[in-house]
């Protein structure tokens, strides 16, 4: 049942609300009585998530019982007043887990119910809720057929994707540049952690995947956990193996990308974004393959990458362009999250992925501590002339995350070409 990474992801959610919907920033804007409701609502959410993260630990699922506490937690958010709920917008993805529980435990009523609340809030995927087994039982029933309807209108990502317009050429100017693998920190990032004896002595797509093998299982992944201060490879790994902690997709994709570029590849990581932001993103690497002569899909945090159905490793664009074509797609066998649960194609490809290959977005600069803050060094304005973002939008589109120093481009043919182009 691959929707268990979703529920693991939604329940590290509730926790990772709290903080920023604190009772302090509250008191400013709100009255005590709300400050004071809202508090109890944080304290009753910690609550729920250590009893379903108890339950869900468990090999045997207890639908009953977990269908109770997310009907528990549901109900007390509904007890909020309408302006407080505004406030907690991420928890109404919990009514989505809340079906899938009750549906499993034969409460079809109250997993109706919850469904029209997931296609009233439009924040979860049409694509994936059509096929997702926890929901079988509804799909007979015209009240489920209507709400799926529904939440198609909002959240139909494959529909989203074949309807884009085709890439186009432009005039726009930028260029990528990659740090060499003689740069000091980066010869320093190999031969701490001895690069060259995880990437192996075999061919270079077996060097590109061992590397990539590596990170996803010497980082856990942790969407909910803070950004360091420090954001390169060794600072990384060391405080994650320190504190015992994971960190975000973000973070694993520039420690993989340091450790191709400390390996004389050049490589970047890939922010992907859906065509109008409603959870999250993801962020994956690329990274250029000579033998190929194209850029290939390296993923740290579900350990994957995709093939066709010949097995020849595919880029982004080429997926992309594939998932708008209903052509075959593969994913690696062994892709998983955390080595917990196992990544199907159904749903990783299908379904997260689609959503997010709306759009895609590169820093034109890749080395050690690309996107690390340091005061009076990467605030001024010379440095932001020569560390900008480009934003590949299909034509028509802006993205809604533009930020100054970026630039939108139509052109993939640009976006995608080879580093060595001009060597």
């Amino acid at each position: 049942m691959e929707i268990k990474f979703k529920m693991r992801r939604l329940i590290m959610a509730i926790v990772m609300i709290l903080p920023i919907i604190s009772a302090d920033k509250i008191n400013a804007q709100a009255t005590s009585q709300d400050s004071i409701v809202c508090t109890q609502f944080e304290k009753d959410l910690k609550s729920y998530s250590i009893d379903i993260n108890r339950l869900e630990k468990s090999n045997k699922k207890d639908y009953k019982a977990l269908s109770k506490i997310y009907n528990n937690i549901i109900t007390t958010f509904e007890k909020l007043p309408a302006e407080l709920q505004k406030k907690y917008e991420k928890v109404t993805s919990l009514y989505y887990n809340s079906a899938c529980y009750n549906a499993r435990s034969g409460n079809k009523k109250k997993a109706l119910e919850c469904f029209e609340k997931v296609a009233d809030y439009g924040n979860e995927s049409y694509s994936w809720a059509k096929v997702d087994s926890d929901l079988i039982s509804l799909h007979k029933d015209e009240r489920f057929k209507k709400a799926l309807a529904r939440l198609a209108e909002k959240t139909d990502y494959s529909g989203m994707l074949k309807a884009s317009k085709t890439y186009t050429a432009d005039k726009k100017e930028y260029q990528f540049n990659y740090a060499n693998p003689n740069d000091p920190n980066l010869v320093r990032l190999r031969t701490t952690f001895n690069l060259d004896s995880i990437a192996g002595s075999g061919n270079e797509i077996s060097k590109i995947k061992n590397i990539m093998y590596w990170v996803h299982d010497i980082v856990r992944h942790d969407g909910s956990s803070y950004n360091p201060d420090q954001k390169n490879a060794i600072d990384m790994i060391t405080l994650c193996q320190k504190e015992k902690r994971g960190v975000n997709c973000r973070m694993m994709a520039q420690i993989l990308n340091e450790c191709y570029l400390a390996m004389g590849f050049k490589a970047r990581f890939v922010t992907c974004l859906p065509k109008v932001m409603i959870d999250d993103c993801h962020v994956i690497n690329v990274v250029y393959s000579c033998t190929l002569h194209k850029w290939i899909w390296m993923d740290p945090t579900f350990a994957a990458y995709v093939t066709d159905d010949k097995g020849t490793l595919l880029s982004i664009q080429e997926v992309r362009e594939r998932l708008r074509s209903d052509l075959p797609l593969v994913l690696n066998e062994d892709a998983n999250w955390n080595h917990k649960s196992k990544q199907s194609k159904e749903y990783y490809l299908d379904n997260y992925m689609t959503k997010n290959l709306y759009h895609l977005e590169c820093i034109n600069n890749t080395g050690f501590n690309t996107e690390t803050y340091i005061k009076g060094t990467t605030d001024i304005p010379e440095y932001e002339s020569n560390h900008y973002y480009v934003d590949l939008c299909p034509p028509g589109y802006q993205p809604d995350n533009k930020t100054r120093n970026s630039i939108v481009t139509t052109d993939d043919q640009h976006f995608w070409e080879s580093p060595y182009k001009n060597q």
